[in-house]
């Protein structure tokens, strides 16, 4: 269900993942895609694939 919301609220926009654990346990970048739980985060020319199901928070920067 989160792929869901950031699909619909958060798309076009730069975010930062959270994994849990270490503050370093972080990802950003404008999300650019959605599907079957994997969202697409796109920062300095590098795309990155993420399982939705191991985010922790996710929000705005």
């Amino acid at each position: 269900m989160l792929d869901k919301f950031m699909s619909e609220h958060l798309y076009g926009k730069n975010i930062e993942v959270y994994f849990g654990g270490d503050e370093e346990e972080r990802l950003r970048g404008k999300l650019v895609g959605s599907a079957d739980g994997v969202i697409v985060l796109e920062y300095n020319g590098r795309r990155d694939y993420i399982n939705v199901e191991k985010v922790v928070a996710v929000w705005e920067t």
